[in-house]
């Protein structure tokens, strides 16, 4: 038995969403293969830039309340923070246009290795990044498995079709944006059809300073020290790219980008399923007990298992299928995949029950962990002079610092007192 169910139902709920996940993530996979010869590497890779820096202003726009959903109660009391996260994203969107509006003016040149005439494109690809973001968490939260699997379906879909189809009109990295941006909206259109938040909206100023003052009441560690801790998690896992581009050019920079996202998808699909029902289940444990101990367990021995298969099957067979695969040009990504490997296959097993620290209320922690992995990740890729032995050392460190992370998840989970400080 697993928490009052049994282990059976725990896994078949992780089999539907892994099957819409995975059928959501092997659209991009093999898409990818189209996508690896319609673009040069240099093209892959200044898109990849130009997507992580987008990936840490997506946690700035939702000021990480999504993650909060699971700590309230099923109905109307999430509902409603749901609806104050979105109101929350459209106003952050909003800055984040006019910020992004004066710098195309003020660095003609561009910014953290994205030039100008992408710069503009990250305000709306935020916008529609958060929004899809909080309406998957709210679909995994409420455990509406068919809504989720919808969401990440239209999205793979819309994503990586027209990426596929811009690049007979011009296989650039503008088109690659554009199409990402599209692709993501059509996603939350779909989203917004299956779970309506107009209910849960405030319909006067005092009714909405009420829903903000309860939110804010109940969950300010999620925007004080969980969003800055997310931005410098996605800052630590995105920089390599930018970096890499910036010192060794854009062909290393779109090898180290196919290699993320080949072996990281397969990956994702999976953890990604785990994760969605841990959160459910971890926290109906933690609410009722104080601690999640059983989910825990068991969830980690799965992940370990799948995660050992990773790394027998990646290190021999990466470099030969990559070049095979996506032809010779990304052989160099093949290889990448395997200095990799231990990060990969650490987080493979930490991400999913990273979940502890939140439902123990746990962030200062994880601020910390996540400072000194972005310090980390920064002296390996400033403290080499070529790009193997960079990646070595960021993958190996990456791994250690999982290692740490994952016991202190295991200890959080642990506690029958923790959630006596929310």
């Amino acid at each position: 038995m697993m928490f009052g169910k049994p282990l059976s139902s725990y896994w078949q709920r992780v089999a539907v969403v892994f099957s819409g996940a995975a059928l959501s993530q092997a659209i991009p996979i093999f898409g990818s293969l189209l996508i690896a010869r319609l673009y040069v590497p240099a093209e892959f890779g200044l898109y990849a830039a130009w997507y992580g820096v987008s990936v840490v202003l997506n946690l700035f726009l939702t000021a990480r309340l999504d993650a909060a959903f699971g700590l309230a109660s099923d109905g109307r009391e999430r509902g409603r923070l749901v609806a104050v996260t979105v109101l929350v994203v459209l106003g952050m969107a909003c800055l984040l246009g006019l910020l992004t509006w004066l710098a195309v003016r003020l660095w003609p040149a561009g910014l953290f290795g994205v030039p100008a005439t992408l710069t503009g494109w990250l305000a709306p690809m935020c916008l529609c990044a958060a929004l899809s973001i909080v309406w998957q968490a709210w679909a995994a939260n409420n455990g509406q498995i068919h809504a989720l699997n919808v969401i990440r379906l239209v999205q793979a879909a819309a994503v990586t079709g027209l990426q596929i189809m811009a690049a007979w009109i011009d296989p650039s990295a503008r088109s690659l944006v554009v199409a990402q941006v599209a692709g993501t909206a059509v996603a939350v259109c779909v989203a917004v059809g299956l779970l309506p938040v107009l209910a849960y909206l405030p319909g006067t100023w005092r009714e909405l300073r009420a829903m903000w003052s309860d939110a804010w009441r109940n969950y300010w560690r999620f925007p004080l020290l969980a969003m800055p801790s997310d931005m410098i998690n996605a800052s630590a896992a995105q920089l390599p790219v930018i970096v890499l581009g910036a010192r060794y050019g854009g062909d290393v920079a779109g090898c180290f980008a196919l290699a993320s996202r080949t072996l990281g998808a397969p990956l994702a699909v999976l953890g990604g399923a785990v994760r969605d029902v841990f959160i459910r289940d971890a926290g109906l444990e933690m609410r009722t007990h104080g601690h999640c101990q059983q989910v825990y367990r068991r969830t980690f021995r799965i992940l370990a298992l799948l995660s050992f298969g990773l790394v027998l099957v990646t290190v021999p067979l990466a470099e030969p299928v990559f070049a095979l695969v996506f032809g010779e040009p990304w052989r160099l990504a093949g290889m990448m995949a395997v200095w990799l490997v231990p990060l990969f296959a650490l987080r493979f097993i930490a991400s999913p029950l990273s979940y502890t620290f939140f439902l123990a209320q746990k962030q200062q922690a994880d601020l910390i962990w996540q400072s000194v992995l972005l310090g980390m990740v920064i002296a390996v890729l400033y403290g080499f002079d070529s790009y193997r032995p960079t990646l070595i050392a960021y993958g190996v460190g990456y791994a250690g610092m999982y290692v740490v992370y994952l016991m202190l998840s295991r200890r959080y989970g642990g506690r029958p007192a923790a959630v006596a400080q929310v």
